[in-house]
């Protein structure tokens, strides 16, 4: 019984150190991943008062950290949000003649991410640089 005690601790201990390390790790790479170390490119959007978005189309480089501000000069709170890169930019609630500031990773290249003002297609973000993998065609 006691032989059995001890291997109960020791599957213990070993599960609580590998639990311990693989959150080091993570945090560890979450660091790295942050954008920190990315190039930033700032990007500014103002919504009209017309409801259309200005400039209505857009391009940042791939890889970089995008540092965005909405300014809504529209008469009502609105959404935006930015088709492709739902899981990163999220949704931005832009009071009347306010201003919203987000960042994001523009790390999914291709033409044509659209913005989508209050359910309703504005304008386009183009993420530029390599789209394809070395190696590949």
């Amino acid at each position: 019984m006691k032989r059995y005690l001890v291997l109960l601790a020791i599957v213990i201990a070993v599960g609580v150190v590998a639990t311990v390390a693989s959150r080091a790790k993570r945090d560890d790479a979450g660091t790295v991943t942050s954008g920190a170390e990315r190039p930033v490119v700032t990007l500014a959007l103002t919504i009209t008062p017309e409801g259309d978005i200005d400039p209505a189309t857009t391009s940042v480089p791939k890889d970089h950290l995008v540092r965005l501000t909405v300014t809504n000069h529209y008469r009502r709170q609105v959404t935006l949000t930015l088709m492709g890169y739902q899981d990163r930019f999220g949704v931005a609630y832009v009071g009347p003649d306010s201003v919203w500031s987000g960042e994001f990773v523009s790390d999914r290249p291709g033409d044509g991410f659209a913005w989508i003002l209050e359910g309703a297609p504005v304008g386009r973000l183009d993420v530029t640089g390599v789209h394809m993998i070395e190696g590949h065609q």
